[in-house]
């Protein structure tokens, strides 16, 4: 089996290494504490191709495939997991356009985000039902005119307070009285549209969520995704993908922390020699790089089924397929990432808690990876029917 990258991959590689290094690495710490990211930072992800990587030339995309995508947010989260998961629900939003959204949407959606205009969004979660499709409470109710009046609240969203399209899912009822979901996408701050103050979090602080609250909201036939009633699957093949984009941010969770470990181990020194001597510290860093790169190879793993092995729409077979590798991938990293940083904060001793030495933001950040987008034990229970079956 062969894991060298091609020299396309190398390239974008190391792109994404010069933009964590240069510019991201030196404003971690406004990007932790601003209550925006950083708008300028949204427009150099767009011009060096990053928003777009894996999307087609036709709307501003480059074209290429998720392997690329995820190298970028592997490594643009080894130095900042906030960045790289702010990027990532981005390119959640934009699969579910690219997948489900005909010419016209995308021209109107898909090209202004990947220019960097404009920054999109994913809303699916609720208050009451958390991430049960089967028990959406924010409704689509279809008026004498043919328009929907959209009502309801959605919470944990990202980007919600930037200008852009929003990708959202409600439940409405059919023309037999059955109940369908059904996705939609757009504009952020249309009449009817508030959101809450940030949620204030343990980690991913440079990526703010917000409840949304959406009040009598218009919603007309051309912002419906696909068919009235395609919801669920349209959420299943968005996420099938969307799972791949946060086990990178996990795995460059883990390697920025397993990174300054080694940095630390290497120049602290214990009457006059280095601790990176000591068999004791040996094993310590060997745990979390052999955690770090097992989780990485199964990021590579997922993301190259993925490029293999597109879905249409009514092509279930196959999503279910990409769903449980990414699923594997995604439910490994979830539950390493708090155990790797975890490990890396005691390689520091007590400077290990201290925020000058950054690997505290790393654990704190990697404590969340369990239980966002799809709890951890989910993913296990995924790719274990899909073997069972």
């Amino acid at each position: 089996m062969e894991f060298t990258l091609n020299e396309q991959q190398q390239m974008v590689e190391e792109l994404a290494k010069d933009v964590a290094q240069n510019a991201i690495a030196p404003r971690v710490e406004e990007i932790e504490k601003a209550e925006h990211f950083p708008e300028d930072l949204v427009k150099l992800f767009a011009e060096s191709g990053f928003v777009g990587i894996s999307f087609p030339e036709e709307y501003g995309g480059m074209g290429m495939g998720h392997i690329e995508q995820a190298i970028i947010l592997k490594e643009l989260s080894r130095v900042s997991p906030s960045t790289g998961k702010m990027l990532d629900v981005m390119l959640l939003g934009l699969e579910a356009i690219d997948l489900y959204a005909n010419h016209e949407q995308k021209v109107k959606y898909l090209a202004p985000c990947i220019s960097g205009e404009q920054i999109v969004s994913f809303a699916f979660t609720e208050p009451e039902t958390g991430s049960d499709p089967k028990m959406l409470k924010t409704n689509l109710k279809k008026q004498a005119d043919g328009t929907y009046k959209l009502n309801g609240v959605k919470r944990f969203i990202s980007n919600a307070a930037y200008a852009g399209p929003i990708v959202m899912f409600a439940n409405e009822e059919g023309a037999d009285g059955q109940t369908l979901c059904t996705g939609f996408v757009f504009d952020k701050f249309c009449k009817g549209y508030s959101i809450s103050s940030p949620w204030e979090k343990i980690g991913y602080r440079g990526s703010e969520v917000y409840d949304i609250f959406m009040d009598d909201i218009i919603i007309t036939e051309d912002q419906i995704l696909g068919k009235h009633g395609d919801g669920f699957t349209q959420l299943l093949g968005t996420t099938a993908y969307g799972k791949l984009g946060f086990t990178a941010v996990f795995v460059g969770n883990m390697l920025g922390a397993t990174d300054l470990a080694v940095k630390y181990c290497r120049e602290k020194l214990h009457r006059g020699k280095s601790i990176a001597k000591f068999p004791t510290v040996q094993l310590r860093i060997a745990e979390q790089v052999t955690y770090a790169k097992t989780a990485e190879l199964l990021l590579m793993h997922a993301a190259d089924i993925c490029d293999n092995n597109h879905f249409a729409n009514d092509d279930v077979a196959t999503m279910r397929y990409v769903q449980s590798f990414t699923a594997q991938a995604k439910g490994y990293a979830a539950e390493m990432a708090p155990k790797v940083c975890q490990m890396a904060v005691n390689s520091l001793g007590a400077y290990g808690v201290c925020d000058e030495y950054q690997v505290e933001r790393f654990l704190r950040d990697a404590a969340i990876a369990p239980n966002i987008e799809g709890a951890g034990d989910i993913q296990k229970l995924i790719f274990g029917m899909f073997i069972l079956k």
